[in-house]
């Protein structure tokens, strides 16, 4: 019988299984490790899991690879990241405060800043320069170029739904439309028709964005393979990006993105620029799962 070792992280709600698995000892079991640990109730429970492991990027002291709960690869993570690299600081590299990880064929730069609760810290990201083009984002339009953007144009997403959005890839597709209310049922009725939508051959994450200030946003945030999140840190650079590009926020100023778990706090010069991402990243437990005989 298997006992596998696993640290249980949240950053603002958005819960991970975290594996240090540097050995490459679960390479190729990511998707089934992930159905059997992040199921709620009956298992540890999260909205997906984490392996770490030896980076191949020159540079880089870690490399991330996260999977759905649904067993789905994800690529980016913008909360997950800031996870990595807090157990990083704690676990493998000796209070190393900054460092690059690899998601990806891509290096983030993170700066890792402990706090007063030993459990958690603060974590600055470099989420990388979005992609505006439609074909990496990748979104399906007909009559579009796959060169072309899509930013605030209306977009049928299936027969009787349709909305104005903006397309933008974090290193993971996001659909980011503008409403006046975030109530449950906009949510949780428009959330998984838009990420299932044949518009996005590699589904999508739904965020709706409501605008309150100058510098402050209010995000709710429908994730493919998972469902509703506490937060998406993606997802907030998405919609802060998103909000730039229309001319609703203002580039080179730090943004306030208040979501059901916390807030994050994102910052974006404007094209070509990466966006910085800073929040918290807290360690919750840790312990051995049973995978069977």
């Amino acid at each position: 019988m298997m006992r596998l070792r696993f640290t249980k992280m949240q950053a603002t709600g958005n819960d991970f299984v975290v594996i240090d698995d540097r050995e490459g000892a679960h390479v190729g079991h990511e998707s089934e490790l992930a159905r059997a640990m992040c199921r709620r109730r009956t298992a540890i429970g999260a909205d997906g899991i984490i392996f770490i492991r030896k980076p191949e990027l020159g540079g880089c002291k870690l490399k991330m690879v996260y999977h759905n709960a649904d067993g789905s690869y994800s690529g980016m993570c913008g909360n997950g990241i800031r996870c990595v690299a807090w157990y990083g600081f704690l676990r493998l590299l000796r209070d190393k405060d900054e460092f690059s990880i690899q998601v990806g064929e891509s290096a983030h730069q993170v700066r890792v800043e402990p706090s007063g609760d030993a459990r958690t810290g603060w974590v600055t990201v470099n989420m990388g320069v979005p992609a505006l083009e439609v074909r990496r984002i990748p979104a399906a339009i007909e009559g579009v170029s796959p060169h072309e953007r899509w930013v605030e144009e209306k977009l049928d997403f299936a027969p009787g739904l349709a909305s104005v959005c903006t397309l933008l890839s974090m290193g993971n597709p996001h659909c980011v439309i503008w409403v006046d209310e975030l109530a449950d049922e906009l949510v949780h009725d428009l959330g998984p028709r838009i990420e299932t939508s044949p518009a996005f051959p590699e589904r999508v994450n739904a965020s709706f964005a409501r605008l309150i200030g100058e510098d402050r946003l209010q995000l709710r945030v429908w994730e493919r393979g998972v469902g509703e999140t506490m937060s998406c840190g993606s997802g907030a650079c998405a919609a802060v990006a998103a909000g730039i590009l229309a001319g609703k926020l203002r580039a080179g100023e730090e943004i306030r993105v208040e979501l059901p778990g916390g807030e994050l706090f994102v910052n974006w010069e404007g094209e070509g620029k990466p966006v910085w991402m800073r929040g918290p990243a807290t360690l919750v437990y840790e312990g051995e799962f049973n995978l069977g005989g």
